[in-house]
């Protein structure tokens, strides 16, 4: 399974649209990784870049004093939480890679659609951008 990026899913912030597109790429090396050592690369690599991607979106909602911030931190903190249960279940060899294709590909698209598009729309509506 791969999930391909579409203009559907811009929410009309270079930067943070740009982010996505990375991400999407990271989500999709960990979803084709084969073998014992590729998994586990791709998702260090797709869980170092989630908290990156969070770090800067988190940055841009303190710098515009975004009204729902503590929810769209929350459901960061749980994406994170569920990335370390991928990482343990890679070390102990309980990766079900269906379950998780399943849950990465809903959770980045839902958060895009849902999420992401409301800070886009504050950030439009209440700042120069």
């Amino acid at each position: 399974m791969q999930i391909e990026w579409k203009k559907r899913y811009c929410i009309g912030e270079p930067l943070i649209d740009a982010q996505h597109q990375e991400w999407f790429a990271k989500v999709n090396g960990f979803l084709r990784a084969t073998g014992k050592d590729e998994p586990k690369r791709c998702a260090a690599e797709m869980y170092a870049y989630t908290r990156e991607h969070f770090k800067h979106e988190e940055f841009v909602m303190r710098s515009i004093n975004y009204p729902d911030i503590s929810n769209h931190i929350r459901l960061h903190h749980a994406l994170i939480s569920r990335l370390d249960e991928v990482t343990l279940q890679i070390e102990d060899g309980t990766l079900d890679q269906g379950i998780w294709e399943s849950f990465l590909v809903d959770w980045l698209l839902n958060h895009i659609r849902l999420v992401d598009t409301k800070l886009a729309a504050y950030i439009h509506r209440y700042t120069d951008c």
